[in-house]
C-alpha cells in the first residue's frame, strides 16, 4: 500500500490525478544539468588530452569555453537580485549559483594559465557528482509532488521522505478558477485556483498537467458529493428540539469525529461540537 493510500478515509476513492507538467522539471533541472555538464566535460578533457603541447592547447581551449560558461550562473543571479530579493532571501535563493560560478572561475582559469595540472580534472569530476546528486532530488522531488481528486477532498501530496500533505474538503470550495497561456494550452498546463471557505482561503497549484479535466473532475466530484450526501452538512449538525441524554453523548461525538475523517466537518466546526455536548455531562 502506497503512502496516498494509507492517508485516505473509510470508503474515499482517488478520482483523478495529476502532477506538475514536464517543462517545470525541465526548468528546475537546466541549472544543475548545466553545472553536470561543464564540470564532467572539463574534468573528461583535462584526463583525456594527450600530455604535450597538443593536449596544453586543447585544455586552454577548454578554460576559455568554460570562463564563457559563467553567463548562465551570473544571469540567474542577477535574476535574482532584480526580482527584488535581498539580503538573507537573495542568499537563500543564489547560493548555488554563486558556489557554481566560483568553482567554474577557478576552474577555467587554471585550465588557462596552468594546462598542464591534470590533477584539476579529477577535482572537476569530484565538483559533477554535486549537481548530479541535485539533478537525482529534483526528479525524485517532482515525481513524488502529485495532485489528487478524491470523492471527498483536493489533495496536495509532496516530499520523498518527509511528506507534506495538504487537503480541502470539496464541501468547502467555493470557486475554482483556471488560467492557461497561449502556450499553456498548446502544451497543456496551466495554474489552478481553489478558493475555500476555510482560514487558509486559496490553494495554487501552479503549471500542472491537463489543468482542464482537473477541474473539471473537481467540480463533478463536488457535485456528486451533494447528491449523495444532501443532508450532511455542517450548518444542518444542530442540536436535537430537547437536550440528548448523558448516555447518548459519546455516540454523538464518534459520529462527528467520523464527518470530521471523511472531511465534512473540519477541526474546528468538530472541537466546537465536541466541547458544546461535554458540557452537557
Amino acid at each position: 500500500m502506497g503512502y496516498i493510500e494509507k492517508v485516505l478515509g473509510e470508503n474515499e476513492q482517488i478520482v483523478y490525478r495529476t502532477h506538475l507538467h514536464f517543462l517545470v522539471l525541465v526548468q528546475r533541472i537546466l541549472g544543475s544539468l548545466f553545472a553536470f555538464v561543464v564540470f564532467l566535460g572539463v574534468g573528461l578533457t583535462v584526463l583525456l588530452a594527450p600530455a604535450d603541447r597538443t593536449g596544453d592547447q586543447i585544455r586552454f581551449i577548454i578554460g576559455v569555453i568554460a570562463l564563457c560558461s559563467l553567463v548562465l550562473p551570473l544571469y540567474l543571479i542577477i535574476r535574482t537580485w532584480v526580482r527584488g530579493q535581498r539580503g538573507r532571501e537573495f542568499l537563500r535563493t543564489a547560493w548555488r549559483w554563486i558556489l557554481v560560478a566560483l568553482l567554474i572561475l577557478a576552474v577555467s582559469l587554471v585550465m588557462m594559465f596552468n594546462p598542464g595540472w591534470t590533477l584539476i580534472g579529477w577535482l572537476a569530476i569530484a565538483i559533477a557528482v554535486v549537481p548530479f546528486a541535485e539533478l537525482v532530488r529534483i526528479f525524485l522531488d517532482w515525481l513524488n509532488e502529485k495532485y489528487l481528486i478524491t470523492n471527498r477532498r483536493v489533495m496536495e501530496v509532496k516530499g520523498i521522505i518527509n511528506k507534506h500533505v495538504r487537503d480541502s474538503a470539496l464541501e468547502k470550495v467555493n470557486d475554482v478558477d483556471l488560467t492557461q497561456s497561449l502556450v499553456g494550452r498548446i502544451l497543456g498546463y496551466g495554474t489552478v485556483q481553489i478558493i475555500t471557505g476555510s482560514d487558509i482561503g486559496v490553494n495554487m497549484f501552479r503549471r500542472i498537467s491537463n489543468p482542464v479535466r482537473f477541474k473539471r473532475e473537481m467540480l463533478n466530484a463536488k457535485e456528486q458529493l451533494h447528491v449523495t450526501m444532501p443532508s450532511t452538512r455542517s450548518d444542518d449538525l444542530r442540536a436535537p428540539a430537547g437536550p440528548p441524554a448523558e448516555s447518548e453523548i459519546p455516540g454523538l461525538i464518534a459520529e462527528l469525529d467520523a464527518l470530521r475523517q471523511k472531511g465534512i466537518l473540519s477541526e474546528e466546526e468538530f472541537q466546537a461540537k465536541k466541547k458544546e455536548l461535554l458540557e452537557r455531562l
